[in-house]
């Protein structure tokens, strides 16, 4: 049940901070059997807009403060000192309610490497039951697809015309096409798989909490924000959090989990007295425990992106501009709930390796069938352009910088010093320019090329890498798929063990994608709702 207040000291089983993809699931599951009361605590407002329902219509909230935080980075010394935006969920469901709800479990190779890195349970094969439980996708195969999970999986098979161009010129560029990127292949190119239910989002928001809302257990508290872990010793046994301006204590009988994101949670941590001690005593924060990986291993995906202008009016560009178009595919999505307002953006997209000799894939090349000044152009008066156009949105996989993010004071309401360092390492610029000439190649393909009036960023006299690279240094945003500053693993730089328990402390644990040693994913959304699975069975396992 949702409340607007509780009593100071209120006292519950489990705590669980952060209404995200994870905490959501996190919270459904602890509450599920109706044995545990539990505590699921939110900084944002129920998810109740039209435009967080309607995936195409997220383009209305990502600049609205109401459904958003507008965390800023520090600036970028290899971006030419920009500072980049980065927009995160402010709600019910978090970012996951704001995102572009692609259905991605994941390179299995990813996963791998975290059990080979000492994070035994966390192989490919290991996840496979937990995307199978979490996952509802009838059609697929069944011995590695799930039916009647919580998420529903929709797959954009033959979408449109500039879509199957786009696959088709892949192929026609020697890449193999995926009949289920899902299945446990991953390179290749493919139709886009959407997290929808009847054309709309079907977040772990939708799917998990939605249904469990009314459960008398479960206590959903939002417009509040988590200020510190309550500790007695080494153990965690309560949070406090405030509303308003008053500040609360509730408490924890068996455990509460940090589920707040990548870039809150370790926050909450050091705010907390958890993390390096040097950082911590700056702010004049009491040490509770030295854990200098809190808020470390910072990564993110850069993106940046060549457009083109469309040969035909069949973009979401055109969409949005013309009256009648609109009317079109308003009745598609009433009456047969197909179409444009089905997606957020992206509907094909391929994976392949820069190099042949890599074991796995390392760049993306994903078609957006709308075109802009940057990746937050989604409407005409915020920069898509006004003519006809497509998008291919460039990503490195596996970058090798590596950010940080650390607490800027001791006010829990001020966003952290985000610092993603991106392109610090020349390798990932590299690649980059790599990536460019491939992308130019598929888009002279006989399949494709049909549709392409012209190339309109960076544009076809943009040739040799100086200036290239100048292009991209300009041009790269964030991809909104942070993880790494909660590290699980075993080394001295790991903040959670393999069961997602914070080092040195009882009674605390982190579930949410800053635990991900490694980006598991070209989108981080699924692996996020598994991770709050796997993360609520320990719990429940412990208890």
């Amino acid at each position: 049940m949702y409340v607007t207040s509780l009593p100071d000291n209120a006292e519950f089983d489990y705590v669980v901070c952060g209404a995200g993809a994870s905490g959501c699931v996190v919270a459904e599951r602890l509450s599920a059997d109706g044995k545990n009361s539990v505590l699921l605590i939110e900084a944002g407002p129920p998810a109740n807009s039209i435009n967080i329902k309607i995936p195409l219509f997220v383009a209305n909230i990502l600049n609205d403060a109401n459904y958003t935080w507008p965390y800023m980075t520090e600036p970028q010394v290899h971006l030419n000192n920009k500072p980049q935006r980065w927009t995160r969920g402010r709600v019910i469901g978090g970012s996951g309610s704001i995102n572009g709800n692609l259905f991605v479990r994941g390179d299995p190779q990813e996963y791998d490497s975290w059990r080979d890195n000492g994070c035994p349970g966390w192989g490919y094969a290991d996840m496979l039951p937990i995307f199978k439980r979490l996952e509802d996708f009838p059609e697929g195969d069944g011995s590695v697809r799930g039916s009647g999970g919580r998420i529903h999986c929709t797959r954009l098979d033959k979408f449109d015309r500039l879509s199957d161009a786009f696959i088709g010129a892949c192929s026609e560029a020697g890449y193999r096409e995926l009949p289920d990127y899902n299945d446990g292949s991953y390179e290749g190119v493919f139709y886009l798989q959407y997290s929808t239910r009847k054309g709309l989002r079907n977040s772990s928001a939708a799917g998990y909490l939605q249904p469990s809302r009314n459960r008398q257990n479960l206590t959903i508290i939002t417009d509040a924000t988590v200020a510190r872990v309550l500790l007695e010793g080494k153990r965690a046994t309560g949070v406090e959090y405030i509303v308003g301006n008053t500040h609360f204590k509730v408490k924890a009988r068996k455990e509460v989990s940090i589920s707040a994101g990548p870039l809150a949670s370790p926050q909450i941590l050091e705010l907390s007295g958890i993390g390096n001690e040097a950082v911590l005593r700056a702010h004049g924060i009491e040490v509770q425990h030295h854990l200098p990986g809190v808020g470390e291993n910072l990564r993110d995906h850069p993106n940046t992106r060549i457009t083109f202008e469309c040969a035909q009016p069949i973009t979401i560009n055109d969409v949005l501009r013309s009256p009648m178009m609109k009317m079109k595919e308003g009745a598609r999505f009433i009456f047969k709930r197909e179409g444009l307002l089905t997606i957020c953006s992206a509907t094909a997209q391929m994976n392949y390796r820069s190099d042949k000799s890599l074991k796995q894939p390392d760049l993306v090349l994903r078609l957006l069938p709308l075109s802009g000044a940057d990746r937050y152009a989604r409407t005409p008066k915020k920069g898509m352009d006004l003519f006809p156009g497509f998008t291919f949105g460039i990503t490195a996989l596996q970058p090798k910088s590596r950010g940080t993010l650390h607490i800027q004071s001791r006010d829990p309401k001020q966003q952290a010093a985000m610092d993603p360092k991106y392109l610090s390492n020349e390798e990932d610029a590299q690649l980059f320019l790599k990536a460019f000439k491939l992308s130019r190649e598929v888009a002279k393909m006989p399949a494709l090329k049909p549709m392409v009036v012209r190339e309109t960023r960076p544009g076809p006299n943009v040739l040799d890498e100086k200036e290239l690279m100048d292009y991209i240094r300009n041009t790269i945003q964030t991809s909104w798929h942070m993880v790494g500053t909660t590290k699980m693993g075993v080394d001295n730089m790991a903040v959670v063990d393999p069961q997602l328990r914070v080092h040195g402390i009882g009674g605390l644990r982190v579930i949410d994608s800053g635990i991900c040693p490694t980006i598991p994913s070209s989108n981080t959304n699924i692996p996020s709702i598994a991770i709050g699975e796997k993360g609520a069975d320990f719990m429940l396992a412990a208890a």
